[in-house]
């Protein structure tokens, strides 16, 4: 009997290990990381992070232009000063367009960019921007960054400047355009020309194309004067011809010509033009029998406030036979 008893104890204990060891594998934490199955501590993929990514591939699908973003090919003129800021000469362009965008804000970002022309040259820095182009009661308002601000341009600069961009919307049909600096307008743009009225467009006939442009070379110069002709020290026999630009007042041009010890002649002319624009002149100056001698031609313009010589302009020659 106790025999039996023993016996029956030992298989109840094995029945316990047994039902322990069946307990064990079925809480095991590594049965809820088997293939097929969602692991709930595995993060999700960020909303934000796939919107931003859903976002890029449509950008990425709009990269291609659609048929109505097809290129247009306009001819238009564009308006540039020389090297020596004396004259603005005009240029045609062709430029490309978007359909459906502003050919006139087109042509003026292609006239900030500059001219392919050698003997023209750009008068702002191409990080100018032209933020937008639109009409205001039949005025053509052009806004520029505030980088125009950091331009150089001088009474001069600045007035071809206005000028150009006059001229340039003029072709769009617009006789007077308001320049604004981001948005608003201003009194003066660099301190130098009234911007708070519109500016009004000239005749494009009164602006040479670039091929007319005249190609004589510069031999002498100041504030005031330009001379083509003489060049200092030149020889001259029977008559000195004395030509070239000039920016005075009134385009009053006056001169001398002396040895040395007395003059010989004197008078003078008026340019084209008057300051602050720049006017061609030509003087001739008649020579006696007299030769061999060192003279000199003196040009000057005299102050309007009190009549004092100003900008005086040497050049010598050399009267031979």
């Amino acid at each position: 009997m106790k025999k039996m008893l023993t016996v029956m104890v030992m298989l109840m204990l094995g029945s316990l290990v047994i039902l322990t060891a069946c307990g064990n594998d079925m809480t095991d934490p590594d049965a809820t990381n088997q293939p097929g199955e969602k692991d709930i501590n595995t993060p999700s993929k960020d909303p934000i992070e796939k919107e931003e990514q859903d976002e890029q591939s449509v950008d990425e699908t709009n990269l291609s232009p659609t048929p109505d973003e097809k290129q247009e090919t306009h001819q238009v003129v564009l308006y540039f000063s020389d090297n020596d800021l004396i004259d603005t000469y005009r240029i045609e362009k062709e430029i490309d367009v978007r359909k459906g965008e502003n050919v006139a804000k087109a042509a003026l970002e292609a006239w900030v960019n500059g001219p392919e022309h050698d003997e023209l040259t750009g008068l702002i820095n191409s990080e100018v921007i032209i933020e937008y182009v639109e009409e205001v009661d039949g005025i053509a308002h052009v806004s520029f960054s505030k980088e125009i601000k950091e331009s150089n341009l001088g009474s001069s600069g600045e007035l071809m400047f206005a000028e150009q961009i006059a001229m340039i919307m003029q072709q769009f049909g617009f006789e007077q355009t308001q320049i604004l600096v981001e948005g608003r307008v201003g009194e003066t743009l660099l301190g130098h020309l009234y911007t708070g009225d519109p500016i009004v467009a000239n005749d494009p006939e009164s602006y040479l194309w670039v091929d007319e442009k005249d190609s004589r070379k510069i031999v002498l110069q100041n504030a005031a004067f330009r001379i083509y002709e003489p060049a200092p020290d030149a020889k001259v026999k029977d008559q000195i011809v004395v030509s070239g630009l000039a920016r005075v007042y009134e385009g009053t041009v006056l001169y001398e010509f002396e040895d040395g010890h007395f003059i010989l002649d004197e008078g003078f002319t008026t340019a084209t033009n008057g300051a602050p624009g720049w006017g061609e002149f030509e003087i001739v100056i008649e020579l006696d029998d007299a030769v061999n001698y060192s003279g000199r031609v003196i040009l000057f313009e005299e102050s309007a406030k009190d009549g004092s010589r100003m900008n005086e302009l040497i050049i010598p020659v050399n009267v031979t036979k």
